[in-house]
């Protein structure tokens, strides 16, 4: 349980940090080895990265998380809680272009990109943006359960979420993707492992109802209610 409690407070005041700051975003094309054609959408917000990429061909958005320093970007790939950098871009940014190395170290894999940016917007904040992003603490959140999910807005439907639970026996659940929203309201993520989890907002409030999900124990799902954490509170 103190694992758990230690990862919850860690996200809150990461997201808390990062929403105090200006955002920029980015939007880049080009290619990874001069042939697979890519399309990229990076968010910064301080040292902080967060944004998707697709190959032109497939158009199956991909979850990018990372920071740049002196203009040295490090991107993971589909990250983990507290994971290593095992898939992803390490390059260089300037006004006009993001290049470096793409790199799968469980392949042994490393090939070259480059990609130009085609747009760069200081954004103003989106209001029904805003009403989705944050910080949802679950219902029966109690001594013996902790349950949150945080959502980032990356750009137009698009957000980052992570979602957290677990329990005084030891049961765990972690997962982070994306999700697209349909009218600000709803949106469906689904992938290997997780045939489904639902998202739907109402007033404040996240409803979860999920399908054959891999990614937490027999004992601690991620699906129920969750209310979205106000600043004043």
């Amino acid at each position: 349980m103190k694992y758990i409690s230690l990862l919850l407070w860690g996200l809150i005041i990461s997201f808390s940090l990062s929403a105090q700051l200006p955002k920029r975003t980015i939007n880049l094309s080009g290619s990874i080895n001069d042939k697979y054609a890519i399309l990229m959408t990076l968010t910064i917000q301080g040292e902080k990265v967060i944004g998707f990429y697709y190959y032109d061909k497939y158009k199956s958005k991909i979850l990018l998380e990372g920071e740049i320093k002196d203009n040295k970007v490090v991107l993971n790939e589909s990250p983990g809680y507290e994971s290593e950098f095992e898939i992803g871009f390490m390059g260089d940014l300037d006004d006009k272009s993001f290049s470096g190395i793409w790199t799968n170290k469980p392949q042994n894999k490393t090939m070259k990109f480059n990609t130009l940016i085609y747009a760069d917007n200081t954004i103003s904040q989106n209001i029904k943006a805003s009403e989705i992003e944050g910080r949802y603490e679950s219902n029966i959140n109690s001594e013996k359960y902790l349950g949150s999910v945080e959502l980032e807005h990356i750009a137009d439907n698009t957000f980052a979420f992570s979602i957290s639970n677990g329990t005084e026996s030891g049961c765990a659940g972690y997962l982070k993707g994306l999700i697209e929203l349909t009218d600000f309201k709803e949106g469906n993520y689904a992938v290997e492992n997780c045939e489904e989890i639902q998202f739907v907002f109402s007033n404040q409030m996240l409803n979860l109802t999920e399908k054959n999900c891999d990614y937490h124990g027999m004992n601690c799902p991620f699906e129920g209610s969750y209310k979205k954490e106000t600043h004043n509170k």
